[in-house]
């Protein structure tokens, strides 16, 4: 095999290294890193412990997360890496789903 071709199939094996694990990688960093800098109070966040927390205050380097009500603890702000998704309520109309009977008592008694 020619060292040309040697050598276009080695900078492909890198470009594709970099498209599939590199770029993907820096992408999500730097979205961290966006939202670390957007934090405000009232936030809920998630710390990279996974401790779920409100953020009472920001400074520049430290975040102030209320993690139970009265329980305040203070964190490096490069911990936190993303904010907490919260469910949306049902709608009003929307009927709530019972739990399953899975003790089959029903089928029994029929």
């Amino acid at each position: 095999m020619p060292a040309a071709v040697q050598l276009l199939i080695l900078v492909a094996a890198l470009l594709i290294f970099w498209a599939v694990v590199m770029r993907p990688a820096r992408n999500q960093q730097r979205s961290m890193h966006q939202l670390q800098r957007e934090i405000v109070v009232g936030d809920e966040v998630i710390i990279s412990a996974g401790i779920f927390g409100t953020v009472r205050s920001v400074d520049e380097t430290k975040v102030d997360l209320e993690i139970a009500p009265g329980t305040v603890i203070t964190v490096a702000r490069q911990v936190v890496v993303r904010r907490a998704e919260t469910d949306p309520a049902p709608a009003a109309d929307e009927p709530i789903d019972e739990p399953a009977d899975r003790t089959g008592a029903d089928e029994e008694s029929e």
